[in-house]
């Protein structure tokens, strides 16, 4: 090894180190009694130098430390870790998959279209153009709009005629014609005021003919829209449901799914411990860790991964089957996990889950691959702050992002949430704030009503939820 670069890393000079030498050398130069204290002339020269060639060194250090992967940063560590095979995740935007409703016989939304997510005013683009067809689409919705008893309506579907007389002073109109409607071969599923019909074959279901008066009929089309900006969006069922421009034909539009989470950029921590874990699990074959890192490694949206087996012959308490095991994903859509899950699994072992989702194998052959997809569990977040004067006050928008930041670090799947815990990435995050509380609250939908507890508070969350955090869950209280 060299004078400077050893066995145990890079040597550098310390600034005294290198004003030293200089001093000396320019007493070899011009001899002993040459000037060199930090007040001369030739001092504050030999200082000047010293200082420049202290930023080489720093250099030198920076530039030595950039090929390791626990001390490197931005691009740096990009490409420490490309040399594990591993590129830093982009930010992605929120993914959801919609129905499409309008009330006419045939009509074309166009790619583009925009449908809006009120709760923060997310637009969201439609991918690809939609053609709705009466005859011939993905649902039907069926709304009461004055039905009267004693009164004969005619549905010709594609599944067979309906016929709806109710004669009764007490039954209802809309229970009697899905009763109608299974019993010809459809399904139904009640929603206020009407019905969504499907065939009871999930193949395409039409209506054709004169339709019945009293009756709003809306044609359904599944489309696939995309958040107009990335980053860590959600869009939870039912919240994709306003249309903001009028496009013509389009009536109606709404989720019964949830959303795929967007993402933001992969930071330097979440990429070194990725790499590492890839390093280490990437090439192995079946196992849990294997399993997992693939997942997080080559399936794009996939935000959290893990893998609990059942290795005994009796069914586990969780419900898992003997020897199965079960793979917890958030992020990526089904069919792109599914198909990554097939190809790392072990042989001849069950995969369990709550989605199943049929994929093609290698020679073409359909096969059933069940994971499950953790349950959000909708965190709310309550600071109460003061300024510290000395530096300078955070924007709401700053604290918020701090703690949107810690949140997608932290909350992984079973993480709890510790109110305490959360002013550590209130206090990393930015400057200007003195003493700070956090209370805390968790409910199941993100329109909940949340019941703060105490600034010591900790809540429990199950192996297979996982606390997600908003910004408009976020609420700040500056005292002064």
């Amino acid at each position: 090894m060299g004078e400077f670069v050893t066995d145990t890393g890079l040597r550098r000079k310390t600034l005294q180190e290198i004003r030293t030498d200089l001093e000396n050398g320019f007493k070899k130069v011009f001899g002993p009694e040459f000037e060199t204290s930090v007040d001369s002339p030739n001092g504050l020269f030999i200082g000047q130098l010293s200082l420049a060639f202290s930023k080489l060194w720093e250099l030198a250090f920076e530039v030595f430390s950039s090929r390791d992967p626990g001390q490197a940063t931005g691009l740096a560590l990009d490409y420490a870790a490309a040399l594990n095979g591993i590129t830093r995740k982009t930010a992605l935007p929120c993914t959801v998959r919609a129905m499409l409703y309008t009330l006419e016989q045939s009509v074309t939304i166009p790619a583009g279209s925009q449908a809006l997510r009120p709760r923060g005013n997310l637009l969201f683009d439609l991918d690809e153009a939609v053609t709705i067809n009466r005859s011939l689409c993905d649902q039907l919705m069926i709304l009461d709009d004055g039905s009267q008893k004693n009164t004969e309506y005619v549905f010709h579907f594609t599944f067979g005629d309906v016929t709806l007389n109710n004669t009764s002073l007490t039954a209802d109109n809309i229970s009697q014609l899905a009763t109608a409607i299974t019993a010809a071969g459809g399904t139904c599923e009640f929603i206020t005021g009407g019905l969504l019909v499907k065939d009871a074959n999930n193949t395409q279901v039409g209506i054709t003919g004169e339709l019945p008066d009293d009756w709003n009929i809306y044609a359904g089309a599944l489309g696939n829209f995309t958040a107009v900006v990335t980053g860590l969006q959600t869009c939870e069922i039912g919240e994709l449901d306003e249309i903001p421009r009028e496009v013509s034909g389009w009536e109606l539009v709404y989720n019964y799914e949830a959303g795929v989470p967007g993402t933001n950029i992969e930071s330097d921590e979440q990429l070194r411990v990725r790499r590492a874990a890839s390093a280490r699990s990437i090439l192995a074959s079946g196992t849990d860790s294997a399993i997992a890192a693939h997942l997080l490694e080559e399936v794009t949206g996939v935000t959290a991964a893990s893998v609990v087996s059942n290795r005994t012959m009796t069914e586990d308490a969780a419900g898992r089957p003997p020897k199965s095991f079960e793979t917890l994903v958030v992020g990526g859509s089904n069919q792109t996990v599914a198909q990554n899950i097939w190809q790392n699994q072990p042989a001849g072992i069950q995969s369990y889950g709550n989605t199943s989702v049929e994929i093609s194998d290698g020679e073409g052959i359909g096969q059933i691959v069940s994971f499950s997809r953790p349950q959000a569990k909708y965190l709310w977040v309550k600071i109460t702050w003061e300024r510290y004067t000395e530096e300078s006050a955070p924007t709401n928008d700053e604290i918020k992002a701090a703690l949107l930041n810690f949140a997608s670090r932290e909350y992984q799947m079973g993480v709890d949430v510790i109110s305490q815990r959360l002013l550590q990435g209130l206090y990393s995050g930015t400057t200007g704030i003195g003493n700070a509380t956090a209370q805390i609250a968790v409910t199941d939908s993100p329109e909940g009503t949340p019941t703060y507890g105490s600034t010591i508070d900790k809540i429990s969350i199950g192996p297979l939820d996982y606390a997600a955090l908003d910004a408009d869950r976020i609420t700040l209280v500056e005292e002064t």
